[in-house]
């Protein structure tokens, strides 16, 4: 039984990472393969017990099978942790009180999928108790250059874009993308926004899962790799300006005065005097 459940769990979850298993699908896969791994625990107690007071055999078989099981109940005994310690959501955004409108994407969502609301102000209390790190980011840059960063940030991470408007007159810039879980490849619709104008620029996203009750923080994690990842390319900007701001001149030419027609005078190293030839005498 340990065995049979352990290889329904792996193959749900490849077939739904690497192929066309629909989302339902796979979740009453795993469901059905959880069920069937405690089962197949209790069944193995209960022949521990009998092999204890009947003085029968096939104790390795019992534990084996009960170590199995636990193996394959890893992943959902993380999923139940992730499920106890944070809130029932499935909606993150860096602005609850002010929620993202999706153009593109809420058309393309699938008909069984989780419809798109507007967090009520539970929901927005929730999420900023849980996550009070996921607040829109400020840069001190124009919003279009912030939004060409944003851009390159979401192509880095691998997601899939459906929608990319640069900011045009009012400053307003968004992109549309989906992203996939890492384990069980979920699909999730993200919703970036640049605002600002010439000096200063605002970054707001919307991270919202397509199926299930609860997210496992991972639309909250979603939208920390996006700052991090847009972070990242700040700091490796500001080295290379230091970079080449503190780029000495070459030591090999020294500069001089300035000539008669304000001309810079590049003096030359001076090269070690050939030496003479030896003086020769009568003797």
């Amino acid at each position: 039984m340990a065995l049979f459940f352990l290889q329904l769990l792996v193959l749900a979850v490849l077939l739904h990472r690497f192929f066309s298993l629909s989302t339902p699908a796979a979740m009453n896969l795993l469901a059905l393969s959880t069920l069937g791994l405690v089962l197949a625990i209790l069944v193995a107690m209960g022949a521990l017990v009998r092999i204890w007071f009947g003085g029968q055999r096939g104790a390795t078989a019992a534990v084996a099978g009960i170590v199995i099981a636990l193996i394959g109940l890893s992943l959902p005994g993380w999923f139940l942790a992730k499920f106890i310690m944070l809130p029932r959501l499935t909606d993150i955004e860096t602005s609850p009180r002010e929620p993202l409108d999706f153009k593109v994407l809420a058309s393309m969502r699938p008909a069984d999928a989780n419809p798109i609301k507007d967090p009520n102000d539970t929901a927005a209390e929730k999420q900023e108790k849980a996550y009070p790190d996921i607040r829109p980011m400020e840069l001190e840059r124009s919003s279009l250059e912030v939004f060409d960063m944003v851009n390159e940030a979401v192509k880095r991470l691998g997601w899939t874009i459906a929608l990319s408007e640069p900011p045009g007159d009012n400053g307003v810039g968004r992109i549309e993308a989906t992203d996939r879980t890492m384990i069980m490849g979920f699909t999730d619709d993200v919703l970036v926004r640049v605002t600002g104008d010439d000096a200063h620029a605002s970054i707001d996203v919307r991270s919202v899962s397509r199926y299930g009750l609860h997210d496992f923080g991972a639309n909250a994690a979603r939208i920390r790799t996006l700052f991090a990842e847009v972070k990242s390319e700040l700091e490796k900007g500001e080295r290379t300006g230091l970079e080449i701001a503190g780029k000495k001149p070459d030591k090999q030419l020294k500069i001089g005065k300035r000539g008669k027609k304000g001309r810079k005078i590049i003096k030359r190293p001076t090269l070690p005097a050939a030496p003479k030839p030896p003086l020769l005498t009568p003797d």
